[in-house]
This record gives C-alpha cells, structure tokens and sequence, in this order.
C-alpha cells in the first residue's frame, strides 16, 4: 500500500502549462527547469508530477526571493549528492540560505553546500516554504499557491494535493474543485448563493474564481 500511495506523487499529473500556472511561473522558465539538464527530473518530458510541482514552488524561491543563480543552486544539489542520495533533494532536504549561500542541516550542524560542506549558523524560513505541508513521514503532502500576492499575507484559500480530486486545484479544507467554482459562477450563479451553498465564506469563492481567470489568461 506505502508504494500505492507513494506512486501517487510521482505520477505525471500536469502539463508544463498547468504547472507554469500553479507554480506562478513562466512557462519557458519551467521547461528550461525541466530539461535534461535541468535541476527538477520528470517522469515523461513533458508531463510533471506532484512532487515535481512542489520542486518547482521550491526552486522559484532560490530564484526570485533569495537570488540564488541556477549555477550555484545546480553546485550545492551535486555536493549533497555526496552526503546523501535523494530522489527528490529540492523536497527531501531542509535547505537554509543566506542569500548567497545554500546550506542543509545534518547532524545538528549546518553544511554550507555553496563552499564545499564549511560549517556555518544561517537561520532562514523562507515564506515559499510556508506554502507547503508535509506528513509525519516529512514528505511534501499539500501545496498552497499564491492567488494573488506572493506576501505572508496572502491567504491560503487553494490547495493541491495529488490525495483529493486527483491533484486539481481545490477550496482549502474540502474537495471542491476551483474548475466547478468558476463554472457555476460563469453560469450565473452568485458569489453569496455558492457561499451558502458550499458553506464557505465569499472570499474563499472570489479567490478561486481569480485563480481560474488567471489560469485562462496563462493558456
């Protein structure tokens, strides 16, 4: 059953397209990110799996928040090579970062893996990384995008999960799919009516209906 259910991360569940926009990425960047010699392997070439969803959410972190060059990101993943081996290092790694350099914690120390494993303290919570939940087995489980801002503010009102409704974007707490949300509202069923109907609060509902408008506008 764990190899069942384990399969489910790593199934190819969306195109670059759909990835691009859940990640809230451009979607030459993903498939650069992607490639053969790209830092996020793929089960098909051109299909993503969850895990590989979550790699990209992570990787776009390194990138635009914390200016890490994809050079210096690609070093530190072939170093960690050497400490351990990981299907998913992006995922299965704790990374820490001071804007310049990429460190893991091993053994209550930290590695710097920008500098050949020196030891050094950095403290770092990266606000990406707060979009993310793992299980009790420490594996990313659930994904909340940015709808709108890529602040703390923003409201976790999305998720994704490859557990409920087979990965598709879905109200945060339930299995409702965004994809229905929108297409009762463009049938012309009101904001208020869905919210009494779904019991949950309106601006759960504007929120979901912002993020299939910007998923349209992404295609």
């Amino acid at each position: 059953m764990a190899s069942l259910t384990q399969s489910v991360f790593d199934t190819p569940a969306y195109s670059c397209l759909q990835a691009a926009h859940y990640s809230g990425l451009p979607y030459q960047t993903l498939r650069g990110w992607i490639g053969i010699e790209g830092l996020i392997k793929t089960p098909e070439p051109s299909a993503l799996s969850f895990n590989n969803l979550a790699e990209a959410h992570i990787l776009k972190s390194m990138r635009r928040v914390h200016k890490l060059s994809l050079q210096g990101i690609r070093k530190a993943l072939r170093e960690l090579e050497q400490i351990r081996h990981t299907e998913h290092p992006l995922l299965d790694e704790k990374f820490e970062t001071d804007g310049v350099n990429l460190c893991i914690r091993f053994n209550d120390e930290v590695i710097n893996l920008s500098q050949r494993s020196q030891r050094e303290i950095r403290e770092f919570v990266s606000l990406y990384l707060q979009r993310i939940n793992r299980d009790d087995s420490g594996r990313v489980a659930r994904l909340y995008p940015f709808v709108v801002t890529e602040k703390e503010s923003e409201p976790r009102h999305i998720s994704i999960s490859p557990t409920v409704s087979f990965g598709k974007p879905v109200l945060s707490g339930t299995a409702i799919s965004t994809s229905v949300i929108v297409g009762r509202f463009n049938a012309r069923d009101s904001v208020a009516d869905l919210a009494r109907e779904y019991d949950v609060a309106p601006a759960v509902l504007e929120d979901a209906i912002r993020w299939e408008m910007n998923r349209g506008k992404a295609a």
